[in-house]
């Protein structure tokens, strides 16, 4: 008898969050009647990026390299495994590099890393402890908290390795917005509730990491 392993899904990315970082302004230039339909059609890989005239080359890129990424789901006998607390750096980040936060559950941090590292951004990605949980499981669990964000940034001394204190949460994670602002005294800004779109959102949002 074969026994199915049962998986979680890693909430790849959806057609109505692409849409929000696309220029929305329903051009039908690309030959769709609106920026969702051409997301949901760039999504089912029915059109190109390149469709939009109004995206950059480096945004074209970046999300042909999000599509081209594994989204396979991931075992639940994994869960609970965790990763260190330590910034990581992602393709040599600098000054004006974003500030990313995560749980430090290992396959959410393996999977951004992924992510990141496939898409060319330059970014710094800081684990912090929500005792291995994935982040949607430590939002609901309460394992989400602003004084583990503070306490990671402290021992890893990243105010001196970033332009400004400025810091990217997970959408899963918006309502712990203003305690971790209130906590660190960072600005804190809400990125997408899919990881994969994470490149996306650091593109359209440079310049307040500059």
């Amino acid at each position: 008898m074969v026994v199915q392993q049962e998986m979680a899904a890693i909430y790849p990315p959806e057609a109505e969050e692409l849409s929000e970082l696309l220029p929305d302004i329903d051009c039908g230039s690309c030959g769709f009647g609106s920026c969702i339909e051409f997301a949901e059609a760039t999504m089912e890989k029915q059109a190109i990026p390149a469709s939009c005239p109004e995206l950059s080359l480096e945004f074209n890129d970046t999300l042909k390299a999000i599509l081209a990424l594994n989204k396979d789901p991931i075992p639940y006998n994994i869960m609970m495994e965790q990763a260190p607390c330590t910034l990581i750096e992602i393709n040599d980040p600098d000054k004006g590099s974003p500030l990313l936060i995560t749980s430090n559950f290992r396959e959410t941090v393996r999977i951004m890393k992924e992510i990141l590292e496939n898409t060319g951004a330059r970014a710094f990605l800081l684990p912090t402890f929500t005792h291995g949980y994935s982040v949607d499981n430590a939002v609901h669990e309460r394992m989400f908290k602003a004084t583990e964000v503070w306490k990671a940034l402290k021992e890893n001394a990243v105010e001196e390795r970033v332009g400004r204190n400025v810091m990217v949460i997970p959408g899963l994670a918006d309502k712990e917005r203003n305690s971790i602002r209130q906590m660190t005294g960072w600005n804190v800004m809400v990125g997408p509730i899919s990881g994969f779109l994470a490149p996306l959102f650091i593109l359209k949002n440079r310049a307040a990491f500059l």
